[in-house]
């Protein structure tokens, strides 16, 4: 293993930051922490025989006695009164020689989320870290509970809420929900039956201990009215925002809570899916006839993007749901870590949503697909159209996932020809100048001028306006 230190602490390979703690005496107490706070996080390594100087370097040690600390390691990681699991693997310890002197690494994986929380010294309260940048911290109360929650297989959107009732049911998003459905599929044995038995159908609504109907918590976030939703979940949030070409002020918002709309997810789902199609300049609209343009590649990807973040939140975690529309660019943000590691979700095949009863809501009315082919099906479709890749992030304070969907195009990826890329920038942007065209695809700017000059000889754009504050029109 070839070691390379900067400060106190570097990234290896995979990305993931080794952690530099002195061996003198035998394992740090620190480690420990360090152990639960990378398995609770994203991962790391921990490289035992290093000191760091005033100046802040790293000096190598070495350890005295390697193999009397590895299997202290083992003994410590496998008694569960020192350490909730072990995480570990046979070769995830090793003794690694570095200019002659022997360290100890520990490299430490991402626990599976059915482990989390991993504590130490048998306090779940008190024991149980993450990572803040390069420190561990002691995790807080809200941030452990979000962990039990994620550690069952329980789809906890199916809770009854017994405190509610059926009154809190939005009618009026009901009808529009049940009028999309019929629409999708006017053979289906559900669109029938009366109101409070389709709720129950589709997992909205159970019988509670009082032999009486309920909503779930699904019910509610899908056909409830803000305020109702809030009693039950006090952070609950839903934000689309469309930011003018400054990026500091905005020109359109959708937000639960201004109590000019419901503020329910289904009626959020509908209105911003609506908008977003427009803003990025083309609408999938979803009408009063409750008819659909026809939907590119690109628009189902939107609105993939949209519905991913709505039935992946932790909606009883710290903020809400938020999708940011700027020029050319796209971001969804949403409550909650991933479920399974960002690789897998990347490649499709498997699904793990944290609100899988809203996942079959949305699936009953045709707007979700084959499981856990989203994310996978996402990318694709911004590869195949030329845009650059997608970026996910994961973040930790608060719990986040953040999608960034780029509509600049990629001149390394894209396989489409130099017109069809300029028709892609001026569909995101029909004010964009032959400068710009030509700073994007990568071509002189008098080559940009000849490929327009064609696709407006050939009848496919069009410049309308004054020459400095005109458009682009396609045909």
């Amino acid at each position: 293993m070839d070691l390379k230190f900067s400060g106190e602490y570097c990234l290896n390979e995979e990305g993931t930051y080794f952690e530099a703690k002195s061996a003198k005496g035998g394992i740090p107490l620190s480690m420990w922490e360090s152990y639960s706070s990378f398995a609770n996080s994203f991962g790391g390594t921990i490289a035992l025989g290093l000191e760091e100087t005033e100046d802040g370097a790293l000096v190598v040690k070495g350890v005295k006695d390697p193999e009397k600390v590895v299997n202290e390691i083992w003994n410590t990681v496998n008694n569960q009164q020192k350490v909730s699991r072990n995480v570990l693997k046979a070769d995830d310890v090793e003794i690694v020689e570095h200019n002659g002197k022997k360290l100890v690494t520990v490299s430490v994986a991402r626990a599976d989320r059915h482990d989390c929380p991993i504590y130490i010294n048998d306090r779940i309260d008190g024991g149980t870290f993450r990572r803040n940048g390069s420190n561990d911290y002691r995790c807080t109360k809200p941030e452990i509970a979000g962990m039990m929650r994620d550690n069952t297989d329980l789809p906890l959107d199916a809770s009854i809420l017994n405190g509610f009732e059926m009154d809190d049911i939005d009618r009026g998003t009901l009808s529009r929900y049940r009028t999309l459905m019929r629409i999708g599929d006017e053979n289906h044995i559900w669109n029938d039956v009366p109101d409070n038995e389709f709720l129950k159908l589709i997992g909205a609504a159970k019988k509670g201990e009082d032999g009486m109907m309920h909503p779930t918590l699904a019910g509610l976030l899908m056909f409830g009215q803000e305020y109702r939703i809030a009693c039950e979940v006090p952070d609950y949030k839903l934000d689309y925002i469309e930011y003018m070409r400054s990026g500091v002020d905005w020109e359109y918002r959708i937000v639960s809570g201004d109590g000019k709309w419901t503020g329910n997810i289904f009626d959020f789902y509908t209105n911003a899916a609506n908008r977003l199609g427009i803003s990025v300049g083309r609408p999938f609209m979803i009408g009063n006839d409750w008819g659909r343009v026809e939907d590119t590649d690109v628009d189902k990807a939107l609105r993939e993007s949209l519905i991913n973040a709505l039935v992946h939140a932790d909606y009883r975690g710290r903020m809400g749901v938020r999708i940011e529309v700027r020029p050319k660019l796209v971001i969804v943000r949403n409550p909650g870590l991933f479920r399974i590691p960002i690789r897998e979700a990347e490649g499709g095949g498997y699904s793990d949503p944290r609100n899988p009863t809203l996942a079959k809501m949305f699936s009953l009315i045709g707007r979700m697909e084959r499981a856990g082919s989203g994310l996978y099906r996402i990318i694709e479709t911004w590869k195949k159209n030329g845009y650059e890749t997608p970026t996910i992030e994961e973040s930790l304070n608060p719990p986040t996932v953040k999608m960034v969907l780029s509509m600049k195009m990629d001149p390394k990826t894209s396989v489409f020809s130099e017109e069809e890329k300029i028709l892609g920038l001026i569909a995101a942007d029909d004010t964009i100048s032959i400068e710009r065209i030509s700073k994007e695809i990568g071509i002189s700017k008098s080559k940009a001028e000849t490929r327009v000059r064609k696709l407006k000889e050939s009848g496919r754009l069009e410049r309308t306006g004054e020459k400095k504050n005109g458009h682009w029109v396609i045909k």
